[in-house]
């Protein structure tokens, strides 16, 4: 079954409302009730799944070779809200999230919040930070 945006070879998985819609194909993903995810393998770097921001629980798989392969797919786009790693080697995790232009990064877990850190993203995912006490400092005058 092709999906708009999503480009040759690629392949969908999961229940998702709103693909079919052409004002916005595969950027805008209705979730199934019971929160079912959608995934979407063998995209490009510029399928519109990759490049545009989705909320909900979807997932667009790529394969990448080396490392910086994969920080160069991860910082390929013009959002930055929000990302996540998933490794069994901790030196990994640490070069990884230093190198991501992402708000918040996740690492073996994702959509975990810590209330006192500062939460806001990057690029045109959004400018500043709310939470914590950098939310608070647009509202504090220190003397």
């Amino acid at each position: 079954m092709k999906k708009r945006g999503l480009g040759v070879g690629s392949m969908f998985y999961g229940i998702g409302y709103g693909f079919n819609r052409p004002d916005i194909g595969a950027a805008h993903v209705e979730v199934a009730e019971d929160g079912t995810a959608t995934l979407f393998t063998g995209v490009s770097q510029s399928s519109r799944v990759v490049q545009e921001e989705i909320f909900g629980p979807v997932l667009a798989i790529q394969t990448f070779r080396t490392f910086q392969e994969a920080l160069d797919k991860a910082n390929n786009t013009p959002y930055g809200l929000s990302g996540g790693i998933w490794t069994d080697k901790g030196a990994k995790i640490f070069r990884m999230t230093r190198a991501i232009r992402a708000g918040v990064v996740w690492a073996n877990t994702f959509n975990k919040f810590d209330p006192t850190s500062p939460f806001g993203g990057y690029k045109e995912s959004g400018m500043g930070r709310e939470g914590g006490l950098h939310g608070l400092d647009a509202y504090v005058e220190l003397t």
